[in-house]
Protein backbone atom coordinates (compact mmCIF):
# COMPACT_ATOMS: atom_id res chain seq x y z
CA UNK A 1 0.00 0.00 0.00
CA UNK A 2 1.60 3.41 -0.94
CA UNK A 3 1.59 6.30 0.86
CA UNK A 4 -1.27 8.25 0.00
CA UNK A 5 -3.20 5.23 0.72
CA UNK A 6 -1.59 4.73 4.13
CA UNK A 7 -2.84 8.05 5.07
CA UNK A 8 -5.88 8.15 3.54
CA UNK A 9 -6.68 5.32 5.51
CA UNK A 10 -5.69 6.67 9.00
CA UNK A 11 -7.24 9.63 8.04
CA UNK A 12 -10.86 8.17 7.23
CA UNK A 13 -10.63 6.11 10.54
CA UNK A 14 -10.49 9.40 12.07
CA UNK A 15 -13.65 10.93 10.06
CA UNK A 16 -15.45 7.79 10.62
CA UNK A 17 -14.78 8.10 14.21
CA UNK A 18 -15.09 11.97 14.42
CA UNK A 19 -18.57 12.08 12.82
CA UNK A 20 -20.13 9.75 15.51
CA UNK A 21 -19.13 12.19 17.86
CA UNK A 22 -20.37 14.64 15.94
CA UNK A 23 -23.88 12.91 15.98
CA UNK A 24 -23.49 11.89 19.84
CA UNK A 25 -23.23 15.77 20.40
CA UNK A 26 -25.94 16.57 18.10
CA UNK A 27 -27.94 14.35 19.90
CA UNK A 28 -26.54 15.63 23.50
CA UNK A 29 -27.53 19.44 22.18
CA UNK A 30 -31.09 18.56 21.23
CA UNK A 31 -31.55 16.08 24.58
CA UNK A 32 -30.36 19.08 26.42
CA UNK A 33 -32.29 21.86 24.96
CA UNK A 34 -28.91 23.82 24.28
CA UNK A 35 -29.97 24.32 20.70
CA UNK A 36 -30.49 28.25 21.86
CA UNK A 37 -27.26 28.04 23.63
CA UNK A 38 -25.71 30.37 21.46
CA UNK A 39 -28.33 32.65 20.56
CA UNK A 40 -29.00 32.88 16.72
CA UNK A 41 -25.56 34.10 15.89
CA UNK A 42 -23.53 31.77 13.72
CA UNK A 43 -20.64 30.98 13.30
CA UNK A 44 -20.09 33.55 16.75
CA UNK A 45 -21.37 32.31 20.02
CA UNK A 46 -23.51 35.26 21.09
CA UNK A 47 -21.59 38.01 19.00
CA UNK A 48 -18.22 36.73 20.15
CA UNK A 49 -15.82 34.03 19.73
CA UNK A 50 -16.09 32.57 23.37
CA UNK A 51 -19.51 30.83 24.43
CA UNK A 52 -21.07 32.03 27.45
CA UNK A 53 -20.73 30.91 30.86
CA UNK A 54 -23.88 28.42 30.84
CA UNK A 55 -24.00 25.24 30.27
CA UNK A 56 -26.64 25.39 26.84
CA UNK A 57 -23.85 28.07 25.57
CA UNK A 58 -21.09 25.34 26.48
CA UNK A 59 -22.93 22.02 24.97
CA UNK A 60 -23.54 24.15 21.46
CA UNK A 61 -20.75 25.44 21.39
CA UNK A 62 -18.33 22.77 21.56
CA UNK A 63 -20.64 21.13 19.13
CA UNK A 64 -19.64 23.73 16.72
CA UNK A 65 -16.22 23.33 17.88
CA UNK A 66 -16.24 19.71 16.87
CA UNK A 67 -17.90 19.88 13.99
CA UNK A 68 -15.68 22.02 12.59
CA UNK A 69 -12.51 20.22 13.06
CA UNK A 70 -14.12 17.28 11.93
CA UNK A 71 -15.03 19.62 8.87
CA UNK A 72 -11.17 19.59 8.24
CA UNK A 73 -10.25 16.05 8.76
CA UNK A 74 -12.58 14.89 6.23
CA UNK A 75 -11.41 17.63 3.76
CA UNK A 76 -7.86 16.13 4.31
CA UNK A 77 -9.67 12.63 3.80
CA UNK A 78 -11.85 13.60 0.83
CA UNK A 79 -8.33 15.48 -0.67
CA UNK A 80 -6.10 11.74 -0.26
CA UNK A 81 -8.93 9.74 -1.60
CA UNK A 82 -10.32 11.05 -4.19
CA UNK A 83 -7.31 10.12 -6.35
CA UNK A 84 -7.53 6.82 -5.70
CA UNK A 85 -10.90 6.25 -7.22
CA UNK A 86 -9.63 4.26 -10.14
CA UNK A 87 -8.51 1.59 -7.80
CA UNK A 88 -11.29 1.50 -5.59
CA UNK A 89 -14.60 3.04 -7.93
CA UNK A 90 -17.03 3.13 -4.83
CA UNK A 91 -15.39 6.35 -4.04
CA UNK A 92 -16.89 7.70 -7.09
CA UNK A 93 -19.82 8.15 -4.92
CA UNK A 94 -18.87 7.82 -1.88
CA UNK A 95 -16.20 10.63 -0.81
CA UNK A 96 -18.71 13.03 -2.40
CA UNK A 97 -21.13 12.13 -0.38
CA UNK A 98 -18.75 12.04 2.75
CA UNK A 99 -17.88 15.72 2.33
CA UNK A 100 -21.51 17.06 0.60
CA UNK A 101 -23.45 15.71 3.52
CA UNK A 102 -21.03 16.90 6.00
CA UNK A 103 -21.30 20.60 4.40
CA UNK A 104 -24.97 19.82 4.13
CA UNK A 105 -25.74 19.58 7.77
CA UNK A 106 -23.33 21.83 8.87
CA UNK A 107 -25.42 24.50 6.37
CA UNK A 108 -28.86 22.84 8.10
CA UNK A 109 -27.24 23.37 11.59
CA UNK A 110 -26.73 26.84 10.87
CA UNK A 111 -30.03 27.71 9.39
CA UNK A 112 -31.32 26.10 12.00
CA UNK A 113 -29.64 28.60 14.92
CA UNK A 114 -30.64 31.60 12.67
CA UNK A 115 -33.43 30.85 11.09
CA UNK A 116 -35.84 28.22 13.77
CA UNK A 117 -37.34 25.52 11.38
CA UNK A 118 -39.70 23.12 11.87
CA UNK A 119 -39.40 19.52 13.06
CA UNK A 120 -39.25 18.05 10.09
CA UNK A 121 -36.20 19.47 8.58
CA UNK A 122 -34.67 18.82 11.80
CA UNK A 123 -35.34 15.27 11.49
CA UNK A 124 -33.79 15.44 8.03
CA UNK A 125 -30.59 17.14 9.69
CA UNK A 126 -30.06 13.82 11.71
CA UNK A 127 -30.35 11.80 8.78
CA UNK A 128 -27.99 13.71 6.90
CA UNK A 129 -25.49 12.91 9.54
CA UNK A 130 -26.30 9.37 9.45
CA UNK A 131 -25.08 9.47 5.69
CA UNK A 132 -22.26 11.33 6.41
CA UNK A 133 -21.39 8.72 9.34
CA UNK A 134 -22.01 6.04 6.73
CA UNK A 135 -19.97 7.31 3.77
CA UNK A 136 -16.64 8.15 6.09
CA UNK A 137 -17.11 4.58 7.56
CA UNK A 138 -17.15 2.48 4.05
CA UNK A 139 -14.36 4.56 2.78
CA UNK A 140 -12.77 3.76 5.68
CA UNK A 141 -13.51 -0.20 5.72
CA UNK A 142 -12.24 -0.22 2.02
CA UNK A 143 -9.03 1.23 3.03
CA UNK A 144 -8.63 -1.18 5.81
CA UNK A 145 -9.76 -4.15 3.12
CA UNK A 146 -7.20 -3.49 0.62
CA UNK A 147 -4.56 -3.63 2.76
CA UNK A 148 -5.25 -7.48 2.16
CA UNK A 149 -5.29 -8.27 -1.42
CA UNK A 150 -5.48 -11.93 -1.58
CA UNK A 151 -8.87 -11.65 0.52
CA UNK A 152 -11.55 -11.42 -1.99
CA UNK A 153 -15.11 -10.34 -1.31
CA UNK A 154 -16.94 -10.69 -4.42
CA UNK A 155 -19.90 -12.70 -5.28
CA UNK A 156 -18.48 -16.83 -5.74
CA UNK A 157 -19.86 -19.59 -3.67
CA UNK A 158 -21.59 -22.60 -4.57
CA UNK A 159 -23.64 -22.97 -7.86
CA UNK A 160 -27.00 -21.14 -7.20
CA UNK A 161 -25.27 -18.57 -4.87
CA UNK A 162 -25.63 -15.54 -7.31
CA UNK A 163 -29.07 -15.61 -7.13
CA UNK A 164 -29.34 -16.36 -3.73
CA UNK A 165 -27.35 -13.60 -2.24
CA UNK A 166 -29.22 -11.45 -5.00
CA UNK A 167 -32.19 -12.00 -3.22
CA UNK A 168 -30.54 -11.41 -0.03
CA UNK A 169 -29.27 -7.75 -1.47
CA UNK A 170 -33.27 -6.72 -1.73
CA UNK A 171 -34.24 -7.71 1.13
CA UNK A 172 -31.18 -6.05 2.65
CA UNK A 173 -31.74 -2.91 0.37
CA UNK A 174 -35.92 -2.58 2.16
CA UNK A 175 -34.42 -3.33 5.16
CA UNK A 176 -32.07 -0.56 4.85
CA UNK A 177 -34.37 2.03 3.17
CA UNK A 178 -36.95 0.83 6.60
CA UNK A 179 -34.02 2.34 8.69
CA UNK A 180 -33.92 5.62 7.41
CA UNK A 181 -37.44 5.45 7.82
CA UNK A 182 -37.02 4.80 11.66
CA UNK A 183 -34.30 6.99 12.12
CA UNK A 184 -36.26 9.89 10.62
CA UNK A 185 -39.25 8.88 13.01
CA UNK A 186 -36.73 9.01 15.69
CA UNK A 187 -35.69 12.19 15.19
CA UNK A 188 -39.16 13.52 14.29
CA UNK A 189 -40.14 12.17 17.92
CA UNK A 190 -37.35 14.39 19.93
CA UNK A 191 -38.29 17.37 17.67
CA UNK A 192 -41.83 17.35 18.64
CA UNK A 193 -41.32 16.54 22.36
CA UNK A 194 -43.15 13.37 21.94
CA UNK A 195 -40.53 11.35 23.84
CA UNK A 196 -43.04 10.88 27.16
CA UNK A 197 -45.86 11.16 24.88
CA UNK A 198 -46.76 7.32 26.05
CA UNK A 199 -45.88 7.13 29.77
CA UNK A 200 -45.95 2.86 29.87
CA UNK A 201 -43.80 0.63 26.74
CA UNK A 202 -44.24 -1.31 24.95
CA UNK A 203 -47.74 0.01 24.78
CA UNK A 204 -48.52 3.55 24.74
CA UNK A 205 -50.13 4.04 27.97
CA UNK A 206 -52.06 0.96 27.71
CA UNK A 207 -53.76 1.48 24.89
CA UNK A 208 -54.12 -1.91 22.74
CA UNK A 209 -54.83 -0.92 19.59
CA UNK A 210 -52.95 2.05 18.62
CA UNK A 211 -53.64 5.50 17.90
CA UNK A 212 -51.50 6.98 14.87
CA UNK A 213 -52.03 10.93 14.14
CA UNK A 214 -50.10 13.68 14.52
CA UNK A 215 -50.32 14.47 18.35
CA UNK A 216 -47.21 13.64 20.35
CA UNK A 217 -48.94 9.96 21.58
CA UNK A 218 -49.63 9.43 17.91
CA UNK A 219 -46.22 10.22 16.79
CA UNK A 220 -44.99 8.12 19.36
CA UNK A 221 -46.48 4.97 18.63
CA UNK A 222 -45.70 5.21 15.06
CA UNK A 223 -42.34 5.52 15.65
CA UNK A 224 -42.57 2.21 17.51
CA UNK A 225 -44.57 0.21 15.11
CA UNK A 226 -42.11 1.02 12.87
CA UNK A 227 -39.43 0.30 15.50
CA UNK A 228 -40.92 -3.19 15.35
CA UNK A 229 -41.48 -3.93 11.24
CA UNK A 230 -37.57 -3.30 10.81
CA UNK A 231 -36.75 -5.39 13.57
CA UNK A 232 -38.59 -8.24 11.71
CA UNK A 233 -36.85 -7.10 8.88
CA UNK A 234 -33.89 -7.81 10.76
CA UNK A 235 -34.76 -11.33 12.02
CA UNK A 236 -35.47 -12.02 8.40
CA UNK A 237 -31.77 -10.93 7.12
CA UNK A 238 -29.90 -12.75 10.07
CA UNK A 239 -32.28 -15.97 8.57
CA UNK A 240 -31.45 -15.69 5.36
CA UNK A 241 -27.68 -14.50 6.00
CA UNK A 242 -27.68 -17.94 7.82
CA UNK A 243 -28.28 -19.68 4.83
CA UNK A 244 -25.53 -18.44 3.08
CA UNK A 245 -23.00 -19.10 5.91
CA UNK A 246 -20.62 -21.41 4.66
CA UNK A 247 -20.63 -19.48 0.89
CA UNK A 248 -20.43 -15.55 2.63
CA UNK A 249 -19.77 -16.03 6.39
CA UNK A 250 -19.03 -12.46 6.31
CA UNK A 251 -22.59 -11.55 5.48
CA UNK A 252 -23.71 -13.95 8.48
CA UNK A 253 -21.38 -11.87 11.15
CA UNK A 254 -23.00 -8.67 9.81
CA UNK A 255 -26.39 -9.91 10.11
CA UNK A 256 -25.41 -11.14 13.70
CA UNK A 257 -23.99 -7.93 14.35
CA UNK A 258 -27.40 -5.84 13.13
CA UNK A 259 -29.79 -8.54 15.38
CA UNK A 260 -27.31 -7.74 18.34
CA UNK A 261 -28.06 -4.14 17.91
CA UNK A 262 -31.43 -4.03 17.30
CA UNK A 263 -31.86 -5.88 20.33
CA UNK A 264 -30.18 -3.51 22.47
CA UNK A 265 -31.89 -0.81 20.84
CA UNK A 266 -35.08 -1.78 21.99
CA UNK A 267 -34.39 -2.49 25.39
CA UNK A 268 -32.62 1.38 25.43
CA UNK A 269 -35.76 2.85 23.70
CA UNK A 270 -37.53 1.54 26.87
CA UNK A 271 -35.26 2.90 29.17
CA UNK A 272 -35.56 6.25 28.04
CA UNK A 273 -38.96 5.97 28.37
CA UNK A 274 -38.81 4.08 31.90
CA UNK A 275 -35.93 6.94 33.28
CA UNK A 276 -37.64 9.96 31.87
CA UNK A 277 -34.84 10.93 29.42
CA UNK A 278 -31.81 10.00 31.25
CA UNK A 279 -29.42 11.27 29.03
CA UNK A 280 -27.12 8.43 28.67
CA UNK A 281 -29.57 6.11 27.93
CA UNK A 282 -30.76 9.27 25.26
CA UNK A 283 -27.30 9.27 23.91
CA UNK A 284 -27.51 5.25 23.32
CA UNK A 285 -30.34 5.58 21.46
CA UNK A 286 -28.92 7.71 18.67
CA UNK A 287 -25.76 6.05 18.81
CA UNK A 288 -27.56 2.47 18.58
CA UNK A 289 -29.30 4.12 15.39
CA UNK A 290 -25.90 5.09 14.01
CA UNK A 291 -23.98 1.43 14.31
CA UNK A 292 -27.63 -0.05 12.76
CA UNK A 293 -27.18 2.23 9.95
CA UNK A 294 -23.20 1.81 9.02
CA UNK A 295 -24.04 -2.37 9.28
CA UNK A 296 -26.71 -1.98 6.79
CA UNK A 297 -24.88 -0.13 4.44
CA UNK A 298 -21.93 -2.33 4.71
CA UNK A 299 -23.58 -5.30 4.26
CA UNK A 300 -25.34 -3.11 0.73
CA UNK A 301 -21.37 -2.42 0.28
CA UNK A 302 -20.52 -6.25 -0.06
CA UNK A 303 -23.24 -7.74 -1.63
CA UNK A 304 -23.18 -5.19 -4.56
CA UNK A 305 -22.48 -6.46 -7.87
CA UNK A 306 -18.84 -5.00 -8.86
CA UNK A 307 -17.93 -4.81 -12.39
CA UNK A 308 -14.43 -6.45 -13.12
CA UNK A 309 -11.52 -3.83 -13.86
CA UNK A 310 -10.40 -3.86 -17.37
CA UNK A 311 -6.25 -4.60 -17.39
CA UNK A 312 -4.35 -1.63 -17.87
CA UNK A 313 -2.19 -1.77 -20.78
CA UNK A 314 1.20 -1.24 -20.58
CA UNK A 315 2.67 1.96 -22.15
CA UNK A 316 5.37 -0.68 -24.06
CA UNK A 317 2.42 -2.22 -26.03
CA UNK A 318 0.51 0.89 -27.02
CA UNK A 319 1.46 1.24 -30.38
CA UNK A 320 3.31 -2.17 -30.54
CA UNK A 321 0.61 -4.67 -32.01
CA UNK A 322 1.82 -8.18 -31.86
CA UNK A 323 3.22 -10.33 -34.68
CA UNK A 324 3.14 -13.78 -34.99
CA UNK A 325 6.26 -14.97 -36.79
Amino acid sequence: MDERSIWARRLAIVSAIGMLIVLLMGARVTATGSGDGCGNDWPLCHGGFLPADTFESLTEYSHRLVTGIEGVVVLATTILAWPLRKRHPEFKMLVPAMMGTLVLQSLMGAAAVRWPTSAEVMATHFGISLICLASASLVAFILIEARGQDRDRSVVASPGSPRAIAGFRWLLIATFVMSIVVAYSGAYVRHTDSELACATWPTCTGELVPRIDRTPPGIQTLHRVLAGAISLMIVGVALWAYRLRQARPDLQALSLASLVIVFFQIMVGAIVVFSGLQLLATLAHAGLMAALFVVLSEGLRRTWPRRERRPVRSQASVGHPATGD
